[in-house]
């Protein structure tokens, strides 16, 4: 069976053109390079209950995130579950120390997705096959997002979709290649809206499979806060990790 962390990935390929997904990714990326991302992820109840298998049956169990520590993740917190308003939602965040060593697999390397991958230099922060960037192509694929009937159709099952990726970098922003910019942080969102459109959603920047970020460094006040932060969630994932050994164990 996936777990939840893979089947995110998935999921949001197959069902985004179908309207029954929430998707969130919320990136803070700090002047040495560590950070975390949070992640939510929501799927309308009635999907949920035709889907083959529930993304939100294993969640106690940590082995799908404890794989991606090999991707440049250094801990997770367990996910925190809520339903609200037709959708139930996950959310969780994960901690890195070199955002230039991390991959986002979202799919466990099933060949679904491409990975995501991720670069910081010189001002300049780098962002490849993005999900969201994904999501678009593979909408852009789909012979029935061309055809003006087929989306009023599909009009009723996407009330409600949105998908949106928000990027904080190390300083004020000079230029972001089609997403909103405000100070040091850079959005984008899809929408339903978006996708019922005369044409098949785009977003300028994206078509090369990279979004680039520009901005001025600036200084990092917050640098004690965030040391303490990191510290607290990898002792924290060291304990579920541990806890999940023992209850292993004794099965």
């Amino acid at each position: 069976m996936k777990s939840f962390f893979t089947l995110c990935g998935v999921l949001a390929l197959t069902l985004a053109a179908t309207g029954c997904v929430k998707f969130k990714q919320a990136w803070v990326i700090n002047p040495d390079g560590s950070g975390k991302m949070t992640m939510t992820m929501g799927f309308s109840e009635m999907i949920l209950q035709q889907a083959p298998e529930d993304p939100f049956a294993n969640l106690d169990d940590p082995s799908d995130m404890m794989d991606q520590e090999d991707n440049g993740w250094v801990a997770f917190t367990k996910p925190e579950i809520k339903t609200e308003g037709g959708f139930k939602y996950a959310t969780f965040v994960g901690y890195f120390e070199d955002i230039n060593q991390v991959t986002f697999s979202g799919d466990g390397g099933n060949g679904d997705m491409e990975d995501s991958s991720y670069s910081l230099a010189d001002g300049t922060f780098t962002v490849t096959n993005g999900m969201l960037g994904q999501v678009i192509a593979t909408m852009k694929e789909d012979p029935s997002m061309q055809d003006p009937q087929m989306r009023a159709m599909m009009a009723p099952m996407m009330e409600g979709m949105e998908m949106t990726e928000t990027y904080q970098v190390p300083g004020e922003i000079t230029g972001a290649e089609g997403y909103a910019s405000e100070g040091n942080t850079a959005s984008t969102s899809l929408t339903a809206e978006d996708i019922l459109a005369a044409t098949p959603p785009t977003i300028d920047g994206l078509d090369d499979g990279e979004l680039t970020i520009t901005f001025t460094p600036g200084p990092w006040p917050e640098q004690d806060a965030w040391n303490a932060e990191l510290a607290a969630a990898k002792a924290e994932w060291q304990a579920i990790k541990d806890s999940a050994a023992v209850g292993a164990g004794a099965e």
